[in-house]
């Protein structure tokens, strides 16, 4: 029987045009109120620091950042697009320790650069707080990296957020409490950096032959000096006025009018800014000329535009309000900066079109661009003094701007610039100008403005598209690492260091698409039709993140051979690494259920989950001290879970029971007893009643959701007799009614997918079964006597709800 083939409708959104836009939302918002705590942390050391040690503090500040240049663009970015592009588990494990090896090399040159440059300024504690803060700042650039390049960008805007908010709470706790004045607002930096190394890809920088090739990789090199040379060139003109206007010699109060201004000028930039870093991975993707290019021009435009228009016709009376007496020349200022602004945003929006593709050819008018800047900012201070420097700053960005979309046109084509929201803009502009002899009037014209704007910007959706002859993915540059349902943002997952969650950078797969349904009939109803080259590409991403890139490669050997190839080479190793593993406790008298593995091959991620008899778990550990080469405890599962990883090959989660953040819910006694033999291996297997118990409470307490592969796991396992006694032995650990809610889901799930429906993945338990779970076995947990499991239970049940229910979009 042949199979009709299902394609998207030519007039859905892209999903990586949807995880762009939604992305652009998170991480405008991040940096928003990354920059209201910034000024507020540099306002607050005013009154805490004296003036010395302010200085000192905002001369160190200055350096370091300017130190990190490099280091917030070239590293996140190159790691991000060659994550973007990555054919295979090897190219993302080689871009991975790329980053690594200029994060570190970088990181020492640069803190070394800066301790030296501090000595002229500041004591030896500060300066090697300095030199500490900037090599932390390189490293920690790898995790900023990792999220971008898996397209995590709510991840990312929270975890930068979160860099922000500890950095301020440090500073004021070192500067107030102990009392470390200047040397401990700039240690706040690298305090706040060390979270960051949660998100590190631990994983991903295991081989220990490939960091040489890492090292040597001429094309990743390339990348990193061409975006690091955009990126620089960016940056140079966003701060080379605010260094001129300093030198030059002008009045105090004229001078802090144009900082001024130009500070509230450069908010399109940081959105700019904000839009680049959502839509790179997905433009790395794509061909020149691209929609996806054009969304993200809309959805600068959509708030840039209304920003600047605000801000230029803002009437002196407001600014007199806003700012002191001394400011008097801000109100002739700010309408050429506000313009300068939108310029210089445009200019790093468009330059990141160019970088997504390789194009270099932008660097030439970029460097044109700048001396056009230059030019006019001198020009204008001879011609006018400061209000001069404004009006020329104006002119030469605009020029630079106009210079760098002429050629983006010229390569590009005018599909960058479909559909622009032009016309409401200028009707606002109008209006604002008409309105600004009234002050009053004004300020109700601009809170109107700004509110459509943000409501526009988060409302803003992904432009139906069709692939073109132009779009699509670029056969060089490999396949896409997301096409899997609209939603991906809200369905990424982050894993627990630990390891138990799902894989960094998952694509959840949502909506009724194409890749969706070749994965599902392939491995799910053994349906092998038809498939040419870019729709195995798109299901295999899609396998991958739901742990089925196994099966999916097994049902079409000839078109998947690199990955069949692949697949059983890591057969091998998880089978080899599992065997000498559980032989070496064997060895010294401790057996092992292995637990959360359906078999070599089915789940790709390659580390295997083993459970010990009660009270052997640290001499397990201790006995596995020869076979691994460093080990790892995540903070909330330190006394129940260590991670062993060896010299190469999957590592082992050793648990001291079936647990989840520590929260016990299979007794051991009763595992061991009821394990079955495995032929000849040295692990036992769950009974298949405990085995379908396992595979419900790791829905129930760790992801609150199925996956594809664990409903195929569980999938077998739903017969009568099966089911019965799963559910009796559940009953008599205090979560009967919770196992039978969560059976129903999953059952549900598997009737659906067996009648031939599509069904959005992972399939969500539903609240009501989420929240209930806590509330039937906590009480157990404590006429038990187990006092810590119970507390931390109901004390994480609704953070761990809020948390998943966020991620997979079912809030």
């Amino acid at each position: 029987m042949t199979s009709t083939r299902v394609s998207a409708p030519p007039t859905a959104a892209r999903p990586d045009d949807v995880t762009a836009v939604q992305g652009a939302r998170w991480v405008t918002a991040a940096w928003l109120t990354i920059g209201a705590l910034n000024y507020g942390y540099a306002l607050l050391l005013t009154r805490l620091l004296d003036v010395d040690d302010f200085a000192t503090f905002a001369a160190g500040q200055g350096l370091v950042l300017c130190a990190a240049t490099i280091a917030l663009v070239a590293i996140p970015w190159v790691l991000a697009q060659a994550l973007a592009r990555a054919r295979s588990e090897s190219e993302r494990g080689d871009a991975v320790r790329f980053s690594v090896v200029i994060a570190v090399t970088g990181g020492v040159l640069a803190g070394g650069a800066v301790a030296l440059v501090a000595t002229r300024f500041a004591g030896a504690a500060t300066v090697a707080a300095l030199g500490v803060v900037t090599l932390l700042i390189y490293i920690t650039r790898v995790s900023g990296g990792w999220l971008q390049g898996t397209e995590r960008m709510r991840t990312l805007a929270g975890v930068l957020t979160g860099e922000a908010a500890l950095k301020v709470g440090v500073g004021l706790f070192l500067v107030s409490v102990l009392g470390l004045g200047a040397t401990g607002a700039l240690a706040a930096f690298g305090f706040a950096a060390l979270p960051l190394l949660i998100w590190w890809p631990y994983r991903m920088t295991r081989g220990g032959g490939r960091w040489a090739q890492a090292r040597g990789n001429r094309d990743l090199w390339r990348r990193a000096i061409e975006l690091g040379t955009v990126q620089s060139l960016v940056a140079l003109m966003a701060t080379v006025d605010l260094v001129l206007v300093t030198l030059l010699p002008a009045g105090a109060g004229a001078t802090a009018s144009y900082q001024a201004s130009v500070m509230m000028g450069r908010a399109p930039l940081f959105l700019a800014s904000a839009v680049s870093v959502a839509f790179f991975p997905a433009l790395s993707r794509r061909r020149m000329g691209t929609p996806l290019a054009a969304n993200a021009m809309r959805m600068y435009l959509v708030v840039a535009l209304p920003v600047a228009a605000v801000y230029a016709t803002t009437p002196p009376a407001v600014l007199d309000v806003i700012f002191p007496a001394d400011y008097g020349m801000l109100s002739r200022l700010v309408m050429f900066t506000a313009v300068s602004g939108f310029a210089i945003g445009g200019i790093n929006l468009v330059s990141t079109f160019f970088q997504a593709v390789n194009d270099q050819s932008c660097q030439s008018r970029q460097a044109v661009g700048v001396l056009l800047f230059v030019a006019g900012l001198v020009i204008g201070w001879r011609a006018g003094g400061v209000l001069g420097l404004a009006i020329g700053g104006c002119c030469g960005a605009v020029a630079a701007l106009l210079l760098l979309v002429r050629l983006l046109v010229r390569r590009q084509g005018f599909r960058v610039f479909a559909q622009l929201p032009l016309v409401k803009p200028l009707v606002v502009t109008c209006v604002l100008v008409a309105l600004r002899p009234v002050p009053a009037a004004w300020l109700v014209a601009a809170t109107a403005t700004g509110i459509l704007a943000a409501v526009r910007f988060l409302g803003h959706r992904a432009t139906a598209t069709a692939p073109g002859p132009s779009e699509g993915s670029e056969p060089r540059q490999g396949t896409p690492a997301q096409a899997a349902g609209a939603a991906r943002e809200g369905a990424d997952a982050d894993p627990a260091p630990g390891g138990d969650g799902p894989r960094p950078g998952a694509v959840h797969l949502r909506g009724d698409t194409a890749c969706a349904r070749l994965l599902l009939d392939a491995v799910w109803r053994h349906d092998v039709r038809a498939a040419d080259e870019d729709e195995l590409r798109s299901a295999l991403a899609v396998a991958r993140d739901s742990n089925t890139e196994a099966l999916l490669a097994r049902c079409y050997p000839r078109q998947l051979a690199e990955t069949v190839a692949e697949v059983e080479k890591r057969d091998a190793a998880f089978l080899s690494g599992l065997r000498e593993a559980t032989e070496r406790l064997l060895a010294v008298g401790i057996p092992s259920v292995l637990i959360k593995a359906d078999g070599p091959g089915e789940h790709v991620g390659g580390d295997f989950d083993l459970v010990v008899p009660d009270g052997r778990w640290t001499a397990a550990a201790d006995a596995l001290s020869g076979w691994s080469v460093r080990r790892e405890r995540y903070w909330l599962e330190r006394s129940t879970k260590v991670l062993l990883w060896p010299p190469s090959g999957p590592a082992a989660h050793l648990h001291a029971s079936v647990c989840w953040f520590g929260v016990p819910v299979m007794a051991n006694d009763r595992l061991f007893a009821r394990a079955l033999t495995a032929d000849d291996r040295p692990w036992l297997e769950p009974r298949p009643a405990d085995r379908l118990r396992i595979w419900l409470a790791h829905a129930l307490f760790q992801n609150l959701s199925f996956e594809l592969s664990e409903l195929l796991a569980i999938r077998p396992l739903l017969r009568p007799d099966v089911m019965a006694e799963a559910w009796w032995e559940s009953a008599r650990e205090g979560w009967g009614t919770a196992h039978s809610q969560a059976l129903a889901t999953a059952m549900e799930a598997v009737r659906r997918l067996d009648r031939g429906e599509f069904v959005a993945l992972p399939v969500p338990l539903p609240t009501r079964v989420s929240l209930h779970v806590a509330v039937e076995h906590t009480p157990r947990l404590l006429r038990e006597g187990r006092i810590e499991g119970a507390v931390r239970e109901a004390a994480l049940r609704i953070p761990l709800y809020v948390t998943k229910s966020r991620k997979a979009g079912t809030s």
